[in-house]
């Protein structure tokens, strides 16, 4: 009888733990998009403490804010973490890597962070060279020329 008793423990104790990694995962994802949100509206390039908001220089801010640890250049960020390969499985908190200016290089140029889903449409934020922190969508025209993929660094 004290054999079952104590295998039942372990299966309730160890159950718990993916439960704990679950809703931390849900908190990180909700914490980074509301402290993306306090952006809105700062300059491309503005320095804030000792970051530059460029974009992945935002995105690296952003991660680190919720522990996250990624590196600083759009170019590198597009290893980081794991792969989306389905974009309709993008969740608020992933990155979204870009091409540059230059839809025909290959090379990313661009990085945002998922905000949202609405409307069968994503909404990301980003820090823009025209507007700053703004959140725009990825089936703009200008953006969906560029979309190369989505990185999970959160859940990964």
């Amino acid at each position: 009888m004290r054999k079952y008793f104590l295998v039942l423990i372990i299966i309730i104790s160890s159950s718990g733990l993916s439960q704990k990694k679950t809703i931390d995962i849900v908190d990180k994802r909700s914490v980074i998009v509301r402290t993306a949100e306090e952006y809105l509206g700062y300059k491309y390039r503005e320095k804030v403490n000792k970051t530059i908001f460029d974009c992945s220089g935002f995105v690296k801010f952003l991660m680190a804010s919720i522990g996250e640890n990624i590196t600083r250049s759009t170019v590198s960020q597009i290893h980081d973490g794991k792969r989306v390969s389905d974009t309709t499985k993008a969740k608020p908190g992933d990155i979204l890597l870009f091409k540059g200016r230059n839809a025909r290089n290959n090379r990313p140029g661009h990085v945002g962070l998922v905000h949202h889903w609405g409307n069968d449409t994503l909404y990301f934020i980003h820090s823009s060279t025209s507007n700053g922190i703004e959140i725009s969508n990825l089936f703009d025209t200008y953006f969906g020329k560029r979309f190369m993929q989505v990185r999970d660094i959160i859940g990964k």
